[in-house]
């Protein structure tokens, strides 16, 4: 009896489920030795102490940052926030890259919200030049996770794509299928798993001198904190350099609900995405109505806005 490809169907078969495996352990394997390579100790932190927007980019990655830039500029009057939840810039561009990216997204025609622009600052420039800083520091490392996904994509693929011509040429010399099918079915619903995950984004991540330097500040902000630091945006607590006072380092290390004034804090967490995952907890607790104002630490105001087979050929 000749086989397809010379292969017996049952040696195929075996073959094939040992193909299916693979992707997914090799990708287990490799993520596996890369956090183990980031858990080995790192070198002293170079260069200065982060700023206020890096310490922001190592507790919660680009979206803090955003939350901390419009923070900063709510708190100094740069932007406000209507009643829509639209942000709206009021004062004059600030320098900071960071700030002026986020200043630029609070410009009429634009989804100014939080959320929008969260969106559309994760892969700016300044975003990427921060994260690029802070890999040069030591202080976070390239997820290699995404790669990681896109190799197992199109291992995954190529798995499919190979059960899919032993089937053509099963069919084609009139052999017996039926218990490659479901191997198939598997090796589909693998390989459009493994689409999906390829698709999600995730940056740079701290390493652990990156967290230790985190944990070192958020510690200091913590004790400053209960000591009464103000929250005006003049004020600058330092302990070894860190930045310590005012409504953006609380966003940077607490994220939005930490923002010191309650009512702007609510109208600025964007409202969980229906039907979605997460989102941070609802702003519809903000009583800032049309035609009103609510004050803010720093005097800013809440405006209106806007088949089965015998003889062993299973396998084809």
């Amino acid at each position: 009896m000749e086989y397809t490809w010379g292969i017996p169907g049952p040696t195929f078969l075996a073959i094939y489920a040992i193909l299916l495996v693979f992707p997914l352990a090799a990708g287990l394997v490799w993520t596996i030795v890369v956090r183990l390579g980031h858990k080995a100790p790192s070198a002293t932190v170079s260069g200065p102490q982060p700023t206020v927007y890096e310490f922001a980019y190592l507790a919660g990655g680009p979206d803090r940052v955003v939350d901390t830039a419009i923070a900063a500029l709510v708190d100094r009057g740069i932007l406000r926030v209507s009643s829509s939840k639209q942000l709206q810039l009021t004062g004059p561009e600030p320098a900071d890259p960071i700030e002026k990216a986020v200043a630029k997204g609070a410009r009429p025609g634009y989804n100014a919200t939080t959320r929008g622009i969260r969106d559309r600052l994760r892969m700016s420039g300044p975003m990427q030049a921060l994260a690029k800083d802070l890999e040069a520091r030591g202080l976070v490392v390239v997820d290699q996770t995404p790669q990681i996904r896109r190799i197992v994509f199109f291992l995954y693929l190529a798995v499919l794509v190979f059960g899919v011509v032993r089937l053509i040429a099963g069919l084609a010399g009139d052999r017996p299928v039926g218990f490659l099918i479901p191997l198939l079915l598997a090796a589909v619903a693998a390989t459009l798993i493994a689409r999906a995950l390829k698709n999600k984004r995730s940056g740079p991540r701290p390493t652990s001198e990156g967290d230790r330097v985190l944990h070192k500040a958020r510690s200091a902000h913590g004790r400053e904190r209960k000591r009464g630091i103000p929250n005006s945006p003049e004020y600058v607590g330092a302990a070894g350099g860190i930045l310590l006072g005012g409504a953006a380092a609380a966003v940077a290390f607490g994220g939005l609900a930490s923002y010191p004034d309650e009512e702007l804090s609510a109208a600025l967490i964007p409202p969980p995405i229906s039907g979605g995952f997460g989102g941070g907890s609802s702003g519809g607790g903000s009583t800032c109505s049309t035609g009103s104002s609510c004050s803010s630490s720093s005097g800013s105001s809440c405006s209106s806005g806007g088949s089965s087979c015998g003889g062993g050929g299973c396998g084809g």
